[in-house]
């Protein structure tokens, strides 16, 4: 009875996969449980990987593609904060150190051969677990992997015997922090679109095979080993140089070989005089530079040392109050934390009262930021002179060797982050929603597409999007990431940016276009209307992802799509006007950047949106 019990059961649930148009692969099921089987899962990352659940396409870390058939396997163990740490270096794997990565959960043992049943495999991305012993030969037949990413685990094994010459889609090789031995084998040589490759910290053997040079998308590259005689480096157009090759030297018995002892003296002794000298004239220029940058010649500025009390500031725009060095510093407490308003990753933010009525923001830099950028002041004058609705005003700026702070005007409704966390308790309209998202697209394509030169945000974010009291937005920190870009902090990907916000090409090659900003903006759209963070705490309980375009993808692809939405938000409707907003913000967050639209044509969808709430 039983038996018959559950082949009904199992007749049932193929017959509801018919009608809902999803088909499940039940080999893929089998395969994938066989593979959770092979390895040691101790902190359940992958416990939703259950028999009684065949729809493993919701599973955590699985992604299919249209046909049902998994296309990505994405289980990245560690910290996510020291995963977002290690992505931050700009040349994707140098000089980084991941070992504290470690400290969190990850998967353990030796992957199944089973892998290779995968055959529409895309990516593979299994970095900072802890995964042993060599990589299975079944991997380098799956022709349509794109992505190769199993950096931070103890794999062991002979690169040189790896034949990578099925693997033409190859774009990504990471199997940095490892363990493998050898040669790098000439077959990488038939990955024509290779862009990145990071063998680091493992025991790969030199010299570097000439071939790396002739594969011309290679964008990134790491090699770094103690058993390679001679470093490679990136050139400014991002291709492999080589170290020179020996020149082959004909046989003469007639002349002498090599330098003697007092020859070898003499250069040595020539040579360190030169870098001496290079070091002095390196250090004049460096200090040089530094007492210029530091001077502020603006309007009415005079030079920071020494302090009178009434230096004032380079300023952009009257507010009715003088503003001086020290009436900032005194209307901020000397920068006490009882004035802060906000932190972010060029500094913290401050409300400073000048005189009754007349209150400004004052952004502190941390000066080591701008120190050595010499083109410091021009760069801020050209934020001053930049004017739009929707963008904060630069009011002004004060710049010496021992301090550095823009100055804002002040806006009273907090960010967008506030509000999207005090909106759950509160009845906000679908309307004041909208007009948010149409008006900071607005700000972003004025930035794209009318500044000269155009400006690249690359931290769009809602603490970055300040509200007055009539809740209308301002994009602040623009210009700010292009002008210290040479800075890194713990909040950014290193890559301007911050973890949750990044657009995955900028992540993975630190190529920067306006698409990057596009998903930025469509990961904050999606926080709008969902009222969810976008590494919400909640998604841990989910199974697919942490994310929140992960998320939102997963309920898309369900027909859950009212379960993205704010508490009362589908039932305010209209539908039309939701699902627009939806399917908007998925567009924007779409995995290729060729798809996203431009915030122009953002812009545009949202007044034809705009036009429903009149039907």
């Amino acid at each position: 009875m039983k038996k018959e019990m559950g082949l009904c059961a199992l007749f049932c649930l193929l017959f509801l996969c018919s009608v809902s148009g999803k088909v499940v692969d039940f080999s893929e099921v089998s395969q994938l449980l066989e593979l959770k089987n092979a390895i040691s899962d101790p902190y359940d990352m992958i416990s939703s990987w259950k028999s009684t659940d065949l729809n493993h396409c919701s599973w955590f870390g699985v992604t299919c593609n249209s046909r049902g058939m998994v296309s990505e396997l994405r289980i990245p163990g560690g910290n996510f904060a020291d995963l977002s740490f290690c992505l931050s270096n700009r040349r994707f794997g140098l000089e980084r150190n991941c070992s504290s990565a470690k400290k969190g959960k990850f998967l353990r043992g030796k992957l199944s051969n089973v892998i290779g049943e995968f055959l529409e495999l895309r990516v593979l991305s299994l970095p900072f677990n802890q995964i042993t012993g060599e990589l299975p030969n079944e991997i380098w037949g799956l022709k349509s992997l794109e992505v190769i990413d199993i950096e931070g685990n103890l794999i062991t094994g002979n690169l040189s015997i790896i034949d990578f010459s099925n693997l033409k889609k190859l774009q990504v090789l990471n199997l940095g922090y490892n363990r493998l031995f050898g040669k790098i084998p000439k077959s990488l040589e038939e990955c024509k679109d290779l862009s990145v490759l990071n063998l680091a910290r493992n025991r790969i053997q030199g010299p570097v095979p000439v071939f790396i040079g002739n594969i011309m998308n290679l964008k990134g590259v790491y090699l770094s080993s103690k058993n390679f005689p001679d470093p490679i480096t990136v050139d400014r157009d991002g291709l492999p140089t080589l170290p020179p090759q020996p020149r082959r030297v004909l046989k003469d018995s007639g002349k002498k070989k090599g330098f003697s002892a007092l020859e070898l003296v003499l250069i040595l002794a020539a040579s360190l005089i030169v870098l001496i000298l290079l070091a002095l004239i390196v250090v004049y220029f460096y200090m040089r530079n530094r007492k210029r940058s530091s001077r502020v010649d603006g309007v009415n500025s005079i030079p920071s040392p020494p302090r009178t009390g009434n230096e004032r500031l380079v300023i952009f725009r009257q507010v009715g109050a003088p503003l001086t060095f020290d009436s900032v510093i005194q209307a901020t407490g000397n920068f006490t934390s009882r004035y802060c308003i906000g932190s972010g990753g060029f500094g913290s933010t401050y409300r400073a009262e000048i005189s009754p009525g007349t209150t400004v923001a004052v952004k502190r830099l941390t000066v080591e930021m701008c120190q050595g950028v010499p083109q410091f002041n021009a760069e801020i004058r050209t934020l001053g002179r930049i004017r739009h609705a929707n963008l904060i005003t630069l009011i002004g700026y004060y710049s010496s060797p021992s301090e550095m702070f823009l100055v804002y005007n002040y806006l009273p409704g907090g960010s967008l982050e506030d509000f999207i966390r005090e909106k759950r308790n509160h009845s906000i309209g679908l309307k004041v929603i909208h007009q948010i998202a149409i008006e900071v697209a607005g700000a972003l394509a004025f930035l794209h597409d009318d500044c000269n030169p155009r400006i690249l945000h690359r931290d769009v974010k809602p603490s970055n999007i300040l509200l007055d009291t009539d809740l209308k937005p301002y994009l602040s920190d623009f210009g700010l990431s292009r002008l210290l870009e040479g800075f890194e902090t713990h909040v950014t990907t290193g890559v301007a940016g911050t973890f949750g916000y990044v657009a995955p090409e900028y992540a993975l090659s630190c190529r920067v276009s306006d698409k990057a900003d596009v998903y930025s903006y469509g990961v904050m759209l999606l926080e709008l209307i969902s009222d969810k963070r976008a590494l919400d705490p909640s998604f841990s309980t989910q199974r697919n992802g942490f994310t929140i375009v992960t998320w939102a993808v997963m309920l898309r692809r369900e027909g859950r799509m009212k379960e993205v939405f704010a508490d009362g938000m589908w039932e305010a409707g209209p539908e039309i006007v939701l699902l627009d907003l939806l399917q908007l913000g998925l567009v924007c967050t779409a995995e290729s950047a060729s798809v996203r639209p431009t915030m122009r044509q953002v812009v545009r969808k949202l007044r034809r949106i705009q036009r429903d709430f009149d039907r």
